[in-house]
C-alpha cells in the first residue's frame, strides 16, 4: 500500500441505478474507504457529484453503456481512467442497438467492464468488449425460512403489460390456463390491466413486501426472455422456495419453453400432493454462503483496491519479462 493511501481514504463514486447504488455505501462502509452516491435531484446534488467525481479514485457505474453519457463526459474532462462499467441486464439490450447504429465510443470501450451474471458477461464480450463476471449481489439473511405451505401455489413477477415480451406474460397466461387446479399469483403490475386473466391467476400491484409472497408460495417462476442476476429469484432461493428460471443457475430449475414450464410445475405439484416436496435447502445454503453481505463486501473492496492501487511488479516478474 502506498504511503499516500495510508493517510487518506480510497474514494469511490457510485453512479447509476439508484435502488442498488443507495444501498452500497452503508453496506460497504469500512475504515479506509469513502464511498459515495448522489441522487440527481437538482443543481446542489449535481454539483456535489461533480466535486466527488473530481476527487474520486474510482468511478463505478451501475448500469453500463457503450456510448458517452454526461457523467462519463465529465469523467473524461477530469482525466479519470479508473472506471468500472457494471452491466446489469437490460443495458446490454440497449448496447446491442447502439452497436448496430455505430455508436460504440472507443474511450468507453477501453474502460473496465464487469457483468452481474455470467450470461451477461458473454453477451458483452459478443459486443467486442472484454468483460468479466463479478456478482455484486448480496442477500440479507432470511432467518428460519418457513416450511412450504400446505397449499401449493406459484408466484411470478410482471411489472407492466408494455413489457410483456421481456417478462413472459403470454407464457404465464398460457401455463396458468393449462393448470387450472394450481393457484398462481402475479406481483408487481403497475401499468395497464391484463384482459381476461384465467380464474386461477390473482394479480397484485407493486409491493415492498415480496417476502410475504415467497412465504405463502411453493414455487417462484421467472419465464423472462432476458435477465440479469434477478434479485427476486435469489431472494426466493434464500426463502427455500423452488425456482423455475429461464437461465441456468445453481439450485434452480432451468426451463426454456411453455411445455417445460408446465411440466415442471405439474411435477412439483405432484410431489407436494404426495408430501414428498420439502424446502429447497440447497438453495438456502448456497445463498447464505455465496451471497452473504460480508463476503460480497470483502470481495469487492479487494477488487476495487486492486484497480485503485495496482500492485507494483516484483523483481522476479520484471526479470522474467526481460529474459523473454
Amino acid at each position: 500500500m502506498s504511503t499516500q493511501s495510508q493517510h487518506k481514504p480510497l474514494r469511490v463514486l457510485l453512479h447509476g441505478l439508484e435502488y442498488f447504488c443507495e444501498k452500497v455505501p452503508p453496506l460497504f462502509a469500512s475504515e479506509g474507504w469513502d464511498i459515495r452516491f448522489h441522487r440527481p435531484r437538482g443543481l446542489p446534488s449535481l454539483l456535489a457529484m461533480a466535486r466527488d467525481l473530481y476527487r474520486a479514485d474510482l468511478l463505478f457505474v451501475w448500469g453500463a453503456r457503450i456510448s458517452m453519457g454526461n457523467v462519463l463526459r465529465l469523467a473524461r474532462v477530469f482525466r479519470k481512467e479508473k472506471i468500472i462499467l457494471f452491466w446489469a441486464g437490460s443495458d446490454v439490450l440497449g448496447a446491442k442497438m447502439q452497436l448496430a447504429e455505430g455508436k460504440l465510443d472507443p474511450w468507453v470501450a477501453g474502460k473496465t467492464h464487469w457483468a452481474i451474471a455470467p450470461w451477461l458477461a458473454e453477451e458483452v464480450r459478443g459486443l467486442g468488449l472484454p468483460c468479466e463476471w463479478v456478482p455484486l449481489f448480496w442477500m440479507p439473511d432470511v432467518r428460519q425460512p418457513l416450511e412450504l405451505p400446505e397449499t401449493f401455489s406459484v408466484v411470478t413477477y410482471m411489472p407492466a403489460v408494455s413489457r410483456k415480451d421481456l417478462y413472459g406474460l403470454d407464457r404465464i397466461l398460457q401455463v396458468a390456463r393449462q393448470l387450472p387446479h394450481i393457484p398462481f399469483e402475479m406481483v408487481g403490475l403497475k401499468e395497464r390491466k391484463i384482459e381476461d386473466p384465467p380464474a386461477n391467476l390473482r394479480i397484485f400491484g407493486r409491493t415492498n413486501d415480496m417476502s410475504s409472497f415467497y412465504r405463502r408460495a411453493t414455487v417462484y417462476w421467472r419465464p423472462v426472455s432476458h435477465d440479469g442476476l434477478s434479485f427476486s429469484a435469489l431472494e426466493a432461493l434464500a426463502h427455500g422456495r423452488h425456482v423455475i428460471w429461464s437461465y441456468p443457475f445453481p439450485h434452480c430449475i432451468h426451463s426454456t419453453s411453455v411445455e417445460m414450464d408446465a411440466a415442471e410445475i405439474e411435477r412439483l405439484y405432484s410431489l407436494h400432493q404426495a408430501k414428498k416436496l420439502s424446502l429447497n435447502q440447497a438453495g438456502i445454503d448456497f445463498m447464505a454462503e455465496r451471497f452473504s453481505p460480508e463476503r460480497i463486501k470483502e470481495e469487492f473492496l479487494q477488487r476495487w483496491r486492486e484497480i485503485i492501487e495496482p500492485a507494483e511488479p516484483t523483481f522476479e516478474a520484471v526479470a522474467s519479462r526481460n529474459h523473454e
